[in-house]
């Protein structure tokens, strides 16, 4: 969804990736956080100019939510050191307020979708009921100029 500081073609090679590659695969399965050092496969599908020569490592870390996982976010660096724990708990709690978010605005576009259709329900049900209202007007009607036309009454018909 977005990115920040990436090559523009890595970005672009990024988006294309299958969904079960690698470790952001298992990382978009599974509520972990996950870390790669050899950026091999990565290089394979992307862009060999930037993985493993200016990106040394990355994390790819879940979306989780409710139990589901919506999504992954991933890290890429440009050396290989380890990530303190307590810098893993905080991505991991920032992935889980991601996934509350994205959670969040599946719920507000299928709130305004439902909105929407409720809206046009509205609507057509107007639309219906004047359309039924004038029908059964002219259905009543029809018999008086029916007589009227039978007996030749001109003045009655057109009234």
């Amino acid at each position: 969804m977005a990115q920040q500081g990436l090559p523009k073609q890595v970005a672009a090679s990024e988006r294309l990736v299958d969904r079960h590659c690698g470790i952001c695969g298992s990382a978009a399965s599974t509520d972990v956080l996950l870390g790669l050092d050899d950026l091999a496969s990565c290089a394979r599908h992307g862009s060999n100019l930037y993985f493993g020569t200016q990106c040394k490592s990355m994390l790819a870390i879940s979306l989780p939510h409710n139990g589901e996982i919506l999504g992954i976010y991933n890290l890429f660096f440009d050396s290989t050191s380890r990530i303190a724990p307590s810098v893993q708990t905080l991505l991991r709690l920032v992935g889980q307020l991601l996934g509350l978010s994205l959670h969040n605005a599946r719920i507000e576009r299928e709130r305004l979708r439902l909105s929407v259709m409720k809206e046009r329900q509205e609507m057509v049900n107007e639309v219906h009921d004047a359309l039924a209202q004038t029908l059964a007007y002219a259905r009543m009607r029809l018999p008086l100029l029916s007589d009227a036309i039978q007996a030749h009454d001109e003045t009655q018909a057109l009234k």
